[in-house]
């Protein structure tokens, strides 16, 4: 392959990192997007899910500031805020409150702030180890340019054709790539999707002067099948917090004032809606419904383009109530560069199957809940899967009273770990014997053990 100019296709954050690597492997990097970029921290609407709860967990947050070096600097003189988990995070799991233990930390953003900010150093004065990238921002992407079943480019609409090396779609859930695959003889990817009927609803509100009960963020989760309903309530820059409610099985958190709050009084803890309910709202609330997981196993073709490569959501979407797309995202974004440092043939086709091993373990972990909701739409649950979730119970009920456990499953949450370190020996004789003893459930607890 020829290192000349490649082109990125999206602006999402798996195509902002995509292009960052590109830039130590190709003289020229473009980033093609339909909407025109903010100059400004503000909503898009490439971007529809900005305006909810966002996480980068820590694995994520560890490659994007490689990538970017200081960029976690910036974010905090904007005004995000640490939050240690789960020692700031009064966190009601599935088995009930969960000790306080100090496992990892998260910077909490909105997710325009993030946005701009890696914007801000991709485009901004290049230094050694990046070059800078050419912005293409209110252009679609309408096909790929063919050599012969290869990729030669990309379709500018009605504008023409603009010629590169390689082209690497990042344009996330609404990716046309089975179809440019096929106009070039190239099969469409088998589909794996499931959905848990599941929507959320969000809107940010003032953290009230003098608040101060203990924590600085709260998440209650459901307990499928018994309830589908979970809230989480995290700090934000400037001094307010996001609310995001969901509910699955068609439960949708509702965009209407009254039942807005109605909503977050059914959760299973009422303390959410006791810490929003006098609290100042600053937005409207927005609400979203596009959260099936849906995986594009482009790993598993018989044949592939050279050129050509797909990452991010356009080939693997996470149902977003798990936070975790935009690690996912970056771990891609390793596997890229890693990639593009072997010189053997082939480069695309070992980058499809790396970025979907990579992907394997959250796929596990948002799909493995998920499936414990009677109405969602997928397979049917194999007995296998059952089986493992029925064990995942133990190890969240052990981990709310056990810090060694608590850290192994948070580190899987964080993709810093893979769900297999959960059957390691450590934690399987805890488990068995947090299952003997079978210790009462704590009170909510207020403030850090």
């Amino acid at each position: 392959m020829q290192r000349e100019h490649a082109i990125v296709v999206g602006g999402s954050m798996a195509g902002l990192l995509a292009a960052r690597v590109l830039t130590a492997h190709f003289e020229r990097v473009t980033l093609v997007e339909r909407d025109p970029f903010p100059t400004e921290p503000v909503f898009r609407p490439g971007v529809p899910q900005s305006p909810h709860l966002h996480v980068l967990w820590t694995r994520g947050r560890e490659i994007v500031e490689a990538l970017l070096p200081g960029l976690e600097d910036t974010l905090r003189t904007a005004g995000a805020e640490e939050v240690r988990v789960p020692a700031d995070v009064l966190w009601l799991t599935s088995a009930g409150w969960r000790e306080r233990f100090d496992v990892t930390r998260l910077l909490t953003f909105s997710r325009p702030l993030l946005d701009w900010a890696v914007r801000n150093r991709l485009t901004g004065p290049p230094d050694g180890a990046r070059k800078p990238i050419d912005i293409l921002d209110g252009h679609r992407v309408t096909g790929l340019v063919p050599r012969g079943r290869d990729v030669a480019g990309v379709v500018l609409g009605d504008e023409g054709e603009l010629h590169a090396d390689l082209v690497v779609d990042a344009t996330g859930r609404g990716s046309r790539a089975p179809e440019w695959l096929a106009r070039l003889g190239h099969p469409a990817p088998p589909e794996t999707r499931v959905d848990p009927l599941l929507g959320y609803a969000s809107r940010c509100y003032a953290i009230p002067p003098g608040f101060a009960p203990g924590w600085k963020a709260l998440y209650i989760q459901a307990d499928p099948p018994a309830t589908r309903r979970t809230g989480g309530l995290f700090p934000q820059e400037g001094g307010r917090w996001i609310c995001s409610l969901s509910g699955a099985g068609r439960d949708y958190g509702p965009a209407e004032e009254t039942a807005f709050l109605e909503f977050a009084k059914g959760l299973r803890s009422p303390v959410l809606y006791e810490a929003i309910r006098d609290a100042e709202p600053l937005t409207p609330i927005v609400a979203f419904r596009r959260t099936a997981n849906h995986r594009r196993h482009y790993d598993r073709l018989p044949s592939w383009p050279r050129g050509f490569v797909v990452t991010g959501d356009a080939a693997c979407a996470f149902n977003p109530i798990y936070g975790q797309g935009m690690s996912v995202a970056a771990v891609a974004a390793l596997t890229l560069d890693r990639c593009l440092r072997d010189a053997r043939p082939g480069f695309e086709r070992r980058f499809q199957r790396g970025a979907a091993r990579s992907a394997a373990g959250a796929w596990l972990v948002a799909t493995g809940e998920d499936l414990r909701y009677r109405e969602t739409v997928a397979a049917p649950v194999r007995l296998r899967t059952r089986a493992i979730n029925a064990y995942v119970d133990e190890v969240v009920a052990t981990a709310n009273v056990d810090p060694l456990v608590c850290e192994r499953l948070v580190h899987v949450l964080a993709l810093m770990a893979a769900p297999t370190s959960l059957f390691a020996p450590a934690v399987l004789a805890r488990v068995a014997a947090n299952r003997v003893r079978r210790p009462a459930p704590i009170p909510m607890p207020t403030r850090p053990s």
